[in-house]
């Protein structure tokens, strides 16, 4: 009989994206039921947003080892911090699960700090409203960039392999979830976005006010956010109204799928504007 830390490391994968091929078109239902915001209906930028997400998840084929392979291999061998001494199961499972909340942390703070990464990362929040179909809005090469950042790290943490695939499931759920453009009740969210990262606390991520912005860090779990106070629940306006994306780029150029796609390739996001206005802009 396969023992469960087993199952999952051979079956994890399948069910990440079941669970996100699932969850997404029923959170586009759900959304559009029980709204926090009035959206717009903007085919354009629907059709941008599937097309990065497909891009970005076929850009994952490129990663040649995973943080799973990562940890396995390391866990083999003995190598990493929680593989130096025997810890108990539930030692293991909440360490891994809390390194690994802070690993996504510290990728996602290093994205908007560091220039190039950012240059990256800034496709995401380029993003004029914020649903669902924003989860997995990424330049494609974000992702296998990120990878090259973490897997040394999930080596160095000696990280569970089988809580890794666990943690995955997590992401996936509250991802899904947080960018969603659901109304959760006050009450239930005063409370749950200190354990989880809710929409109403990651909708403070994508304002387009920077020191807003350069906030609420944590994919899954806020609790680094608290720890080194980027954590914010407050915005300058009433989050129904207040401004989402980047001051940088508004309208139709947010959505150009091409010039997402360059948008890297340009410093000053002003200059792909007027390109994509007609220009003649050349990359700087």
């Amino acid at each position: 009989m396969t023992d469960p830390a087993s199952w999952l490391l051979e079956h994890g994968e399948n069910v990440q994206y079941g669970l996100f091929f699932g969850l997404l078109p029923l959170l586009l239902v759900v959304e559009r039921i029980l709204p926090f915001r009035r959206l717009p209906g903007d085919a354009a930028r629907l059709r941008t947003n599937a097309a990065l997400t497909l891009l970005a998840v076929l850009s994952l084929g490129i990663v040649p080892v995973s943080f799973i392979g990562a940890a396995m291999w390391a866990d083999a061998r003995g190598v990493g911090l929680l593989n130096l001494a025997a810890l108990p199961p539930g030692v293991v499972i909440v360490a891994t699960l809390l390194l690994r909340g802070g690993l996504s942390t510290l990728t996602h703070w290093l994205n908007h700090r560091v220039p190039l990464l950012w240059r990256l990362h800034r496709v995401h929040h380029l993003d004029t409203e914020l649903d669902v179909s924003s989860t997995v809005r990424f330049h494609p090469l974000e992702m296998p960039v990120n990878a090259l950042i973490g897997v040394p790290l999930v080596v160095a943490l000696g990280l569970s392999p089988w809580v890794l695939v666990i943690y995955e499931f997590l992401d996936v759920a509250v991802t899904l979830f947080s960018h969603s453009n659901l109304q959760v009740p006050a009450k239930l969210d005063r409370w749950l976005r200190y354990v989880l990262v809710t929409p109403n606390l990651h909708r403070v991520h994508h304002s387009s006010f920077r020191p807003e912005t350069d906030s609420n860090y944590g994919a899954v779990f806020p609790i680094w956010d608290v720890v080194f106070g980027t954590f914010r629940s407050e915005t300058r306006e009433p989050q129904e109204a207040m401004e989402l994306g980047l001051e940088d780029v508004r309208g139709p150029a947010a959505q150009r799928l091409l010039g997402l796609l360059v948008s890297p390739l340009y410093r000053d996001l002003s200059r792909l504007d007027r390109r994509s206005a007609g220009g003649t802009e050349a990359p700087t």
